[in-house]
């Protein structure tokens, strides 16, 4: 990393005014950085700039790029769109997709909602299958019903998506403080 340059009392400078409790709070950030309000804030101006202030949380981000993805989104609205309908009435293309997503969740979901969404993938090979044996029949999906011995819980699904996986503009202001 290239060394800073010494600011000189000839270089610009910016003025403009804010609220006394943004004073404050920027002044206690300071005092406990050690160091003064003006290299405080010229510090975090810099890095904001330059993009790195939230280098750490984008990574984060970048990271989880397979669970914001429009595919498991997908499938987590076919997932709690099944509890009002277990009709299938989705295409061979679109189960195939469901599949191809299920296969890859062990890289960035909880193993307990790997095991959750196992289910959904036996149900769904299940169903591929007697789709091609009876086709007049209507078939529905097992996965989502308290009859069946493995229903899928909604409930751990809801709490990681609610609860446990934060949405970016928490996990940058918490990065904050």
């Amino acid at each position: 990393m290239a060394k800073k340059q010494r600011i000189k009392n000839e270089d610009p400078s910016i003025n403009f005014r804010l609220s006394p409790d943004l004073k404050k709070w920027i002044t206690s950030e300071a005092i406990s950085e050690n160091k003064t309000v003006s290299n405080y804030l010229r510090d975090h101006l810099t890095s904001f700039m330059d993009g790195s202030l939230y280098a750490e949380n984008v990574s984060w981000y970048q990271d989880k790029e397979f669970i914001n993805s429009t595919s498991f989104l997908q499938l987590v609205a076919f997932v709690f769109s099944k509890r009002n309908n277990s009709t299938c009435v989705s295409t061979d293309d679109q189960m195939d997709w469901h599949i191809k997503t299920i296969k890859q969740l062990d890289r960035e979901l909880p193993k307990e909602l790997v095991i959750e969404f196992d289910k959904v993938l036996v149900d769904l090979m299940r169903v591929k299958k007697e789709k091609k044996s009876y086709s007049t029949i209507t078939i529905r999906f097992k996965f989502c019903k308290d009859s069946y011995s493995t229903v899928f819980n909604y409930d751990l699904l809801e709490n990681y998506l609610l609860n446990v996986l934060k949405p970016y503009h928490v996990v940058i202001l918490n990065s904050e403080k």
